[in-house]
């Protein structure tokens, strides 16, 4: 049996991926064969080559229709011979409809989509588009869901629940599981007090890209909200972007503020040891991760916006989610750290997630999704 995925860009995290999915399939006869392009100009995250004989990298072409952005990828060759194609299910890739159009008149080989269910960041404008997507999802033999909140989108749009593959997308968290470990005490100590948090003071954490989207300003204003109730709150914020100014200025104002700055892989692992919860109202994404490899439990906001690894968080359970405003997340924050009983359960509760989620359980449940839709 021959496959092939075409990706639109492989980012750095997908190559162990990939990597793992290519040997695995290998043992139990099935030949991968990966096809991937680069990001657009000034696009991120971008493609990381991959030297190895069965990964391919092709040349994609960018342009524009109006206010959108459409990607062509010269492909067609490379599937020609594959028995199955797996492609994402984005409307913008124009290759999917010559594909689609070549399944339905040959019948040569069959048709899998990996995808997010839906765009969770979609606007107003553009529910035509996903009405489309909709439409064109349908049109596919197997379905590969990036979570089980992806499979029950799927499943609302008539997909077949028996041809559904629930992958749990994940990358390859060893590297930080390993620095976890190896942190001790002294080290924890020293991180306090290179940036003057007493021993006592409880810490909070905001690590990510600081952009709008993020809104570090809602992070910033819960956290003038909880010190009401916990004057000794600091709140460390890992990360650089268009907003990096806001959380610097603020910093200057209030010293139980601290901006690190971009800090990368495992480094950023002491920010988390030191800290009670992760700070993340908007975006929540493969971030999670993190907080359960770290057994920093999450606390963001009940919105519609979230990727579909959100899913993984429950509350009250591994995580927190409060109402959408900042009084909300304030409080559930307060409650939080007021409770000692529920930080115990909540940290054990991550440990026992981070060995549910991992890159191993993401390529089984690929590899085998693969197998069986070819049955």
């Amino acid at each position: 049996m021959k496959v092939a995925i075409v990706q639109q860009i492989l980012p750095h995290y997908r190559i162990p991926f990939f990597t793992s999915l290519h040997s695995t399939l290998a043992a139990r006869g099935v030949d991968l064969q990966l096809i991937y392009g680069q990001e657009a100009p000034g696009a991120t995250p971008r493609t990381v080559p991959l030297d190895a004989p069965w990964a391919e990298r092709i040349q994609n072409r960018y342009f524009r229709v109006g206010r959108r952005q459409l990607v062509w990828q010269p492909c067609l060759a490379q599937t020609r011979k594959s028995d199955l194609v797996i492609v994402g299910n984005a409307n913008r890739s124009l290759v999917n409809y010559v594909i689609l159009a070549s399944r339905a008149i040959s019948r040569r080989f069959r048709l899998a989509f990996w995808t997010h269910g839906r765009n969770f960041r979609s606007t107003e404008r553009d529910r035509l588009a996903e009405g489309f997507k909709r439409k064109l999802a349908r049109a596919a033999d197997w379905w590969f869901a990036y979570t089980e909140r992806s499979a029950k989108i799927m499943r609302s749009q008539g997909v077949p629940a028996e041809r559904i593959t629930v992958v749990d997308n994940a990358f390859d968290t060893d590297e930080l599981a390993a620095a976890t470990r190896s942190l001790d005490r002294s080290e924890l100590a020293r991180t306090r007090a290179e940036l003057g948090i007493d021993s006592d003071s409880p810490v909070v954490v905001f690590c990510g890209g600081l952009r709008p989207e993020k809104d570090i300003g809602f992070v910033l204003k819960a956290c003038e909200i909880a010190r009401k109730h916990v004057p000794s709150l600091h709140l460390v914020v890992v990360g650089d972007g268009p907003e990096e100014n806001k959380v610097k200025a603020a910093a200057v104002r209030n010293p139980w503020i601290h901006a690190i700055g971009p800090v990368f892989k495992a480094d950023r692992v002491r920010y988390f040891a030191i800290s009670e919860a992760v700070l993340l109202p908007l975006g929540v994404g493969l971030a999670v991760l993190d907080s359960f490899v770290t057994q920093t439990p999450l606390l963001t906001t009940d919105v519609e916006s979230h990727g579909p690894e959100s899913a993984y968080l429950e509350h009250d359970v591994n995580g927190l989610v409060s109402e959408p405003s900042v009084e909300a997340y304030a409080n559930e924050l307060v409650r939080y750290l007021g409770d000692s009983e529920l930080r115990k359960r909540l940290r054990a509760e991550c440990a026992n997630a981070a060995r549910r989620y991992t890159l191993a359980n993401m390529v089984e449940r690929f590899a085998s999704g693969i197998v069986t839709s070819a049955q």
